[in-house]
């Protein structure tokens, strides 16, 4: 990617939001933890000094950013300045790192051997020394001053170079910028908007009796149209036929009420207003407003601010019922501030549209050379959708007469021409709007590849892995992360599709908000494809690195893949039938790494080495053909993911897992051959999410182990239940602690056949006594049964209190009836299968109650119930929402009640061959 004139503008984009977070990290680096430091080596003024100078830098940084857009444009002194503050700011969070992980160490050693809190002090301070603590603080205070002076320095330079620029009107006193904006629009100009104007002006046109005024927010991407659509709008004649009076203000990131206020009374009357207090304009509007109805446009709405609109709308009281108002934004908080109404997204446009625009554009010289209307064709597909691409790139061929050089646009990337530098910066606007904080999350997604699929919790965890997400009170880490991303896709950094095979919802970015990551975290983050051949300490500045392999090409890492400050190293596949290999010493050289992915590289053995990624927080290994993972990685102190999915022969999990204290998420498959966990799981307390817990007889692996871990949320399955012989054990385990699970599986292993009949008779009625003492909570919504050899259903499973909105009851080869589930408010969904004792449906599966029974069930199925006979009882008021029935592989099934028989348009019956009365 070229060093074009606005890239090198914004060189430093990156570099700044990580400077910023790294100093407010340094600066928030808890109380706690700099008092227990100052403690053990008596640096408390050290420490206070180096925190002085941090936040000095830290001031002048957000001082200069936002003081003017001009201030690093061009200036390589700046840019080297960055560059060495950016390393130093690195190597300074690595320290904090370290020091946070000892710190942990030690007040987990004190908790859990308070008797011996000498022998602990003892161990942190020999830590202390050996990290020789007090001799770098100095060192990095040092170098901080340093660079301190420079900065001011070059501040006072940069004043001075400013001095021109003092005498001309900040862009807020200009008069009217209502003339700077898209002044015409027309049918001739605007293509690809025809429904979306007709759903416009059908609103405009609805009366609005309850209210002064409505709002319609329009909401999109930089670039996407908005401005000129809105005018589109404006300047119809049915529009200009309802409203008596019509108003336009562009908004802008500069929010003044006042100058807002001036804007609207002069577009209204098309005077200069002299008047500058909000009291004397207010009651101004008042007159022009008066008994009218009015249409206003806010164009380029940015403030996220309730009590901005509020003090806003006070000056629109006055007009008639019926008047409306139309705010283009690019962020749907925005929307959501302004309206109570749903938002109209405006959409991308075909590539045909924007051809359409670049033809309008350069029609005479394509009737000239009629080789050149191809090229224009594959030109249209650069623009991805955007109209201010398609103008621009218009605007730049009608400069070109030959083929080559319209070859040339079409090869270049549109980052690398001049010609298109009205296009980034309005692009551009939205990054620099952004907290350092999602500036720094944004750009971090530049190491994925263009079209990639991003899903919410995925990208987060790897947020946190980097330490992007900061503490706020008692808030999960994740829940904040989430935030994070709601907060870039309400602004437009991100699009939401539905994925067609599993039904998520994944997010992608637009190609040019992609390209734009790309440049504000050049020489930070880099995405390539993956080469034996590649000498990747080329890459020697970059942070965060992204191999992409998708060849048949066998992966091979060495040992030579060196860089002493890369945070994150992900080597991406999607071909299962890789074959890799790492190099026993791959990781002397990587040992600040935080983020480590290898999944579908076809590795069979992780190298003990990866034990010397003390800082490493996430790691997916998922995809490989991996059978045990070495004992080294439990001095991971800091892990807090580990992946482990799609890994059939993995066997085991390390024996010393259990200090792992800071692990959250452990994902493994439920179905594969994974025989029992380790020892003393249970005081891995940070657990959130656990795909499956399989149950042991050892002491130390048994279902107590469950106990303390009432962090788990989302899904958890229970493996090999017939372990559980002791009930005490069953009501250790507490399910009914576990708040945030929302999907409960309960699966015991197959009875042998051939037992004892009184073994048998004393299996089943310690079954159903674990059963009854596994009770969850009562936010359980999804429930499934496999394989419980008891004949009796606990009492919780039928309490009408409960939420579950699934249960599904599979291989239960005693049960010769079903719970009583009719009176389960919110059940939509029931699947039985495998109950070859189960003769009959009856009233008791529907309860005795004389209410409506099964109030929202949608979904039935049956399937392999070969015991089944009749299915009787249905009143008239049972399964009122029933849409869908299923039912396979019932041989001697002979009836089912004429409810059922109704809905066989929308149901499938297989395999009942003894099925009586179908129509």
């Amino acid at each position: 990617m070229g060093d074009s004139s606005f890239a090198s503008g914004f060189k430093t984009g990156f570099g700044s939001a990580f400077l910023q977070f790294a100093l407010e990290r340094f600066a928030t680096f808890g109380s706690f933890a700099w008092r227990e430091i100052g403690v053990i080596w008596g640096v408390e003024d050290e420490l206070r000094k180096l925190q002085r100078t941090y936040l000095k830098i830290q001031e002048l940084v957000e001082h200069m950013e936002g003081s003017s857009s001009r201030f690093f444009n061009g200036s390589k002194a700046w840019q080297i300045w960055f560059e060495d503050m950016r390393k130093l700011a690195y190597d300074a969070d690595a320290l904090l790192d370290h020091v946070a992980l000892h710190l942990s160490s030690y007040c987990a050693e004190r908790s859990v051997n308070a008797h011996q809190e000498n022998q602990v002090f003892s161990m942190v301070l020999s830590s202390f020394n050996e990290l020789k603590l007090p001799n770098k603080i100095c060192k990095m205070q040092e170098k901080l001053e340093e660079l301190a002076k420079e900065m001011e320095g070059l501040v006072m330079i940069e004043k001075f170079k400013q001095e021109p620029y003092k005498t001309a009107p900040p862009r807020s006193t200009q008069f009217n910028n209502f003339y700077s904006t898209v002044l015409f629009a027309d049918d001739k100009t605007v293509v690809g908007r025809e429904r979306d104007r007709e759903y416009i002006v059908e609103c405009l046109s609805g009366k609005c009796e309850r209210a002064d005024f409505s709002v319609i927010p329009i909401v999109g991407m930089g670039g996407i149209g908005k401005t000129t659509f809105a005018r589109l709008i404006y300047d119809d004649e049915r529009v200009c036929h309802i409203f008596g009076r019509r108003i336009w203000v562009s908004i802008s990131m500069d929010f003044d009420m006042v100058r807002i206020a001036k804007s609207i009374v002069e577009s209204a009357t098309l005077c200069a207003c002299n008047l500058s207090d909000l009291i004397s304009l207010q009651a101004m509007l008042r007159d022009i407003l008066s008994r009218r109805k009015f249409l206003l446009v806010l164009d380029d709405y940015w403030s996220e601010s309730h009590a901005d609109w509020d003090v806003l709308c006070s000056l629109f009281r006055f007009g008639s019922k019926g008047s409306k108002i139309i705010v283009t934004t690019r962020s749907t908080k925005v929307s959501l501030i302004v309206s109570c109404s749903r938002a109209y997204k405006l959409d991308n446009l075909s590539d045909d549209d924007c051809w359409k625009l670049i033809e309008q554009r350069t029609l005479s010289i394509m009737q000239t050379n009629q080789n050149l209307e191809p090229i224009s064709r594959q030109i249209a597909k650069k623009c991805k959708g955007l109209p201010l691409v398609a103008v621009t790139l218009g605007c730049l061929l009608r400069c070109k007469s030959t083929e080559e050089e319209w070859h040339s646009i079409l090869e270049s990337e549109l980052w690398d021409m001049p010609q298109t530098e009205n296009v980034f910066p309005v692009l551009m606007l939205s990054y620099v709007q952004l907290p350092a904080h999602l500036r720094k999350c944004f750009s971090y997604c530049s190491i994925f590849p263009q079209n990639h699929e991003f899903e919410v919790e995925e990208v987060v965890l790897l947020w946190m892995a980097e330490g992007f997400i900061q503490p706020v009170g008692a808030r999960r880490l994740e829940d904040l992360g989430a935030d994070y991303f709601n907060d870039l896709y309400s602004r437009s950094f991100f699009q939401q599709y539905k994925n067609t095979w599993n039904k998520k919802t994944i997010y992608k970015m637009h190609d040019l908000i992609h390209d734009m990551a790309r440049v504000v975290s050049k020489d930070i983050c880099f995405h390539t494809e993956y080469n034996s051949s590649n000498c990747y300490p080329l890459f020697g500045n970059a942070c965060h690195l992204s191999l992409l392999h998708d060849n048949n090409q066998q992966i091979e890492l060495k040992a030579s893949l060196k860089n002493e400050r890369l945070r994150t190293f992900l080597l991406m596949s999607n071909n299962v039938s890789n074959r890799g290999e790492l190099h026993p010493e791959l990781f002397q050289h990587l040992q600040f790494l935080r983020v480590l992915g290898l999944s579908n590289i076809g590795i069979a053995e992780l190298p003990d080495s990866i034990g010397k990624l003390e800082y490493l927080r996430y790691l997916n290994l998922s995809g490989n053909p991996i059978s045990h993972l070495p004992e080294s990685m439990c001095r991971l102190a800091a892990l807090q993911t580990l992946k482990l999915t799609n890994c059939p022969q993995l066997r085991d999990l390390p024996k010393d897992m259990k200090k792992l204290a800071n692990l959250r998420h452990l994902n493994f498959d439920v179905k594969g051959q994974l025989q029992s966990m380790p020892l003393q799981f249970g005081r891995l307390t940070s657990l959130q999410t656990l795909s499956a817990y399989i149950v042991g007889r050892k002491e130390g692996n048994g279902i107590r182990e469950l106990k303390n871990m009432n962090g788990l949320r989302g899904s958890l399955c229970i493996k090999n239940i017939e372990h559980v012989s002791d009930l005490k054990d069953a009501v250790e385990a507490k399910l009914g602690m576990k708040t945030c699970l929302d999907r409960l599986e309960l699966q015991w292993r197959k009875l042998r056949s051939g037992l004892d009949p009184q073994l048998l008779e004393r299996r089943r009625n310690e079954q159903a006594q674990v059963f009854a003492n596994l009770q969850p909570h009562e936010n359980v919504k999804e429930l499934i049964i496999e394989n419980y050899c008891g004949i009796i259903y606990p009492d919780w499973l039928s309490q009408p209190w409960r939420k579950f909105t699934s249960i599904r009851l599979q291989g239960l080869k005693y049960c010769d009836n079903l719970p009583s589930l009719g009176q389960l408010p919110f059940l939509k969904y029931f699947a039985i299968s495998d109950l070859p004792c189960l003769k009959y449906v009856d009233h008791n599966f529907y309860g005795t109650c004389n209410a409506v029974t099964f109030p929202l069930l949608e979904s039935f199925q049956l399937d392999d119930m070969s015991g089944l006979i009749h299915w009787r009882n249905v009143s008239n008021d049972a399964m009122p929402c029933l849409n869908t029935f299923t039912i396979q592989d019932c041989p001697n099934l002979i009836s089912l009640p004429p409810k059922l028989l109704s809905l066989l348009p929308n149901s499938s019956i297989r395999d009942c061959g003894s099925l009586q009365a179908i129509p």
